[in-house]
């Protein structure tokens, strides 16, 4: 069981607003070359990877997170951390700064949401687990990984499955020639995993077609090569979610966006908020004593 331990006390100088505007500008210097590293091979996967343990946070926050603590997994402000017993942080180690919404209220009359308006952002520290000290040695328990040769979890597939139709898509194993699956648009609306796929294998690609439909690749003009990245992605960040270790079969990166900050921002942001939905809808659906959700959710 944790120590509770007392936490020390100190009272520092409240920062000039010349100070303020500095470091608010060296956070948003932080921020885009984040994003840039989102740009390389390494980049990428880090973002995939952090995404099944960091799940609590937004994109840009996510970003800023990894910039600072490269390590990161398991990432909470210190106060949550005292609650468990967790008051000191490691000798050399500093705290990770991420953005805060403010809001202030405009209408006392009206209840919030309606009521109050974002006013900008703050900054506010956090801290991950690796920072402390006397750290929870299983502050996350990694997910068992399940090679793509083998089973998966019992109850997934038809999760998955019952996604993929309730967007009005039939799902069938068939023949997909050298592919793994394949999702017909226009009239036809099915997806079609391959027959003979290991039930691993079967699963992991059925949630990459889904993250075709629900990224929106019938209608979005997209190099091909970036949809594939996209579903790619969300597939390897549901499958080690779910306890499926895709990472070191298939990491998609193909230099489809060329230096496009913006571009390879929007795809960042379009594959976590795809993974996030159909993670959400699985924690609802499929009885988590089968898919242990919770456990990796994190």
């Amino acid at each position: 069981m944790a120590r509770t331990r007392g936490c020390r006390t100190s009272t520092r100088p409240a920062l000039t607003p010349e100070e303020r505007a500095q470091r608010l500008a060296q956070a948003r210097e932080q921020l885009q070359a984040g994003v840039d590293n989102l740009m390389t091979a390494e980049g990428w996967e880090q973002m995939i990877r952090s995404r099944a343990w960091l799940r609590r946070y937004s994109f840009h926050n996510l970003v800023m997170i990894l910039a600072q603590c490269p390590q990161a997994t398991d990432v909470r402000p210190l106060s949550e951390w005292k609650e468990l017993g967790y008051g000191y942080m490691r000798k050399g180690t500093h705290k990770i700064k991420i953005w805060k919404p403010v809001f202030r209220k405009i209408d006392d009359e009206t209840p919030a949401p309606e009521g109050v308006r974002l006013t900008g952002f703050m900054l506010v520290p956090v801290v991950d687990v690796s920072q402390l000290q006397d750290a929870p040695a299983a502050a996350v328990v990694p997910c068992r990984p399940v090679e793509l040769t083998g089973a998966a979890p019992t109850g997934l597939w038809e999760g998955v499955a019952a996604q993929v139709r309730a967007l009005g898509f039939t799902v069938e194993r068939g023949d997909c020639g050298s592919a793994y699956g394949m999702t017909l648009f226009g009239r036809e609306r099915r997806v079609v995993v391959r027959v003979g796929a290991e039930p691993a294998q079967a699963v992991k690609t059925l949630t990459h077609e889904l993250a075709h439909i629900l990224c929106g690749h019938e209608h979005r003009a997209a190099p091909r090569e970036l949809r594939e990245v996209e579903a790619e992605s969300v597939a390897c960040i549901v499958s080690a979610v779910c306890g499926l270790d895709t990472l070191s079969y298939s990491v998609p990166y193909v230099a489809v966006w060329a230096g496009d900050r913006a571009q390879v921002e929007e795809s960042a942001e379009r594959v976590l908020r795809v993974a996030d939905a159909i993670i959400e809808h699985l924690q609802a659906h499929v009885p988590t004593r089968e898919v242990d959700l919770e456990r990796c959710a994190g």
